[in-house]
């Protein structure tokens, strides 16, 4: 093959990776881009289910998420990183008996490999929580959001770029395409149902301690619309309908400082699906003080959950006083591992709640 003959091969390609891309930058918008969610998704409660705002043992409760994701796909620009920040309180918890209000915001923002696919999304959200007796809590909660939806074109590559007489690529080159794509707006809206239930117990003494919830949550009830449009096909492509399911246990091992949380997660978005089944070991290192009754309070958990057919997810939670601190890292076992040369995703998460959970143990709720 000679130079010319490569030139044009060359040439080809890049003329129809470019029509690929046009052709195709809205449904790969709508179609492909499902949500995202964190690994640690017992630290992202508005996230997972409405009714659980306010679901806790303390009366304010405020979370930092972060996740950097596989970031040994394409360049170095190309990572995945995902933040968030939530905070979620009880109200009227004293006046009434017979339940009390939560209710929350949280702030939400992804970016997705070189063409920086973007969501910023702002939600507010609130729950009624009921006393069914002295073991169990009922909840119903609504969302409701704003979001922003947003794509760059500065690392796009057209055929007019390609410079014949260097042979070579230039991106200083007018490419007589898309100069931008605006973004887009719409509203999104959800509800849930959670249910708890948590026994008696002498926490620092016999560990006798049965602790269980429950919820489903139905996300983007209103189908907004998906279409990244810039050139007014009109062609209206709806987010699918997400549900989720999940379930916690948190029971003690009689006689000791040591608890099993076990937890699962089923997420369902139009012909996705994904499990996450796993647990944690927790080890109480420090409770109530003998001497002075005050409680600083101070656990380790440690485990792992499974992302079914796709990832182990070895994970760490360190509590002491009113914080929490969560690390956990993606290890891929799916074919998509070629792909991220083995690198996975990190994700660390940092809790605070007051008043001091430990002070409240024999009321708190699971996370």
């Amino acid at each position: 093959m000679n130079g010319r003959q490569k030139t044009m091969k060359i040439k080809n390609i890049i003329r129809l990776l470019g029509a690929v891309l046009i052709s195709h930058i809205s449904y790969l918008t709508s179609s492909f881009a499902q949500d995202t969610h964190f690994s640690q998704y017992n630290m992202t409660p508005l996230q997972i289910n409405p009714a659980l705002t306010g679901f806790y043992g303390s009366d304010n409760r405020f979370i930092l998420n972060y996740k950097n994701q596989w970031s040994g796909m394409g360049s170095k620009n190309a990572t995945y990183t995902t933040a968030m920040f939530s905070y979620d309180a009880r109200l009227l918890a004293k006046k009434y008996k017979a339940g009390y209000i939560g209710a929350g915001i949280n702030a939400y923002k992804d970016e997705a490999g070189d063409l920086k696919m973007g969501t910023t999304q702002l939600n507010f959200t609130f729950a009624g929580i009921v006393y069914i007796n002295k073991k169990q809590l009922i909840s119903g909660g609504i969302q409701g959001g704003y979001v922003q939806k947003s794509l760059s074109t500065s690392a796009m590559k057209w055929d007019s770029q390609y410079d014949e007489t260097s042979g070579a690529y230039n991106s200083s080159l007018p490419s007589g395409d898309i100069a931008s794509i605006p973004p887009y707006h719409y509203g999104d809206f959800s509800a849930g149902l959670a249910w708890s239930y948590s026994a008696k117990q002498s926490y620092m003494r016999a560990n006798n301690q049965r602790k269980f919830n429950l919820g489903l949550a139905v996300f983007h009830v209103n189908r907004p619309n998906q279409e990244l449009n810039p050139f007014g096909t009109g062609v209206a492509k709806n987010l699918d309908l997400k549900f989720i399911a999940h379930g916690a246990a948190l029971i003690g091992v009689a006689s000791s400082n040591y608890e099993f949380a076990p937890t699962a997660a089923v997420f369902m978005q139009g012909t996705s699906m994904e499990v996450n089944v796993g647990t944690m070991i927790r080890w109480t290192i420090k409770g109530v003080s003998r001497y002075t009754g005050y409680v600083s309070g101070m656990a380790l958990s440690l485990g792992a959950q499974y992302r079914v057919g796709d990832a182990v997810i070895p994970m760490m939670t360190f509590e002491y006083s009113n914080y929490a601190l969560g690390v956990s890292y993606d290890v891929n076992t799916s074919s998509l591992t070629k792909g991220t040369r083995g690198r996975g995703g990190v994700e660390i998460s940092l809790r605070f709640a007051d008043p001091n959970p430990f002070t409240r143990s024999s009321s708190r709720l699971l996370d």
